[in-house]
């Protein structure tokens, strides 16, 4: 998708979000944001990604706060609570033949990116059951386009899986499906960021939620970037993109 210029107001309320949620001094916060207005001045164009944008101003605010890690409390809530929702889908899953656990752990790998904490907060003012309904829910209005049928027969057929994960608290969700695409046989690299950007999950969330012992591998799919940037890409993820029999791809 190309930069809109209406986009222009959702990228100064992201970071205007962002630096609400983060305990720093009125001057540092101006300072934030009028490097980030300085930014956009010059960079601003409809010929690139949204993502772009937001990746640079969050890299100017991780740079003047000198916060390496944004929001870590609340990534580590969002990764616990996937933990411990993750276990109880599990059991339910467990009940379920193949074909039919397939479609209820894809529902579950779509509903959990409800998990994240910059759009809905979920996990910060909920109780467990709360949102555990709050997902079920999701689950049960079903997909308004259905292709995991045909899905499960490509996944079946895969000798090579990639998995572009997105957010914290998600990947437990993720987890189970992968568990079950190796069931199939298939081998599944599993792409995480290799640094902390808004919610997205990194290779050190993976590794909080042990990804490692369900994917086959576990790749740096770049830097600090906001989805995918296809210039900051690592060689590794370029690598698997033209090898794999199916992407996975979320966000």
């Amino acid at each position: 998708m190309r930069t809109q210029l209406n986009c222009a107001s959702c990228i100064i309320d992201d970071l205007c979000g962002a630096l609400n949620l983060l305990l720093l001094e009125e001057k540092t916060k101006q300072e934030i944001l009028r490097e980030s207005f300085q930014f956009l001045a010059r960079e601003f164009s409809t010929e690139k990604i949204p993502s772009y944008f937001i990746t640079e101003v969050h890299r100017i605010l991780k740079k003047i706060s000198g916060i390496e890690i944004p929001f870590q409390e609340r990534r580590d809530k969002c990764n616990q609570l996937g933990i411990e929702m993750a276990e109880k889908i599990n059991l339910e899953a467990e009940k379920l033949k193949e074909s039919e656990r397939f479609s209820f752990l894809v529902n579950w790998a779509i509903a959990s990116n409800h998990l994240d904490f910059r759009t809905v907060g979920t996990g910060y003012g909920f109780q467990m059951a709360e949102i555990i309904e709050e997902l079920r829910g999701c689950v049960s209005e079903g997909l308004r386009i259905d292709q995991r049928a045909e899905i499960f027969q490509i996944a079946k057929s895969s000798s090579k899986i990639l998995y572009i994960h997105d957010n914290v608290g998600e990947i437990s969700f993720d987890k189970l499906l992968i568990k079950e695409l190796r069931g199939y046989g298939a081998s599944v690299t599993s792409a995480l960021r290799g640094g902390p950007i808004t919610s997205d999950a990194t290779i050190e969330d993976g590794e909080t939620v042990s990804l490692q012992d369900a994917a086959s591998k576990i790749i740096l799919a770049g830097p600090d970037t906001l989805g995918i940037s296809l210039n900051e890409m690592s060689d590794q993820l370029k690598q698997e993109l033209q090898t794999a029999d199916l992407v996975i791809a979320k966000g």
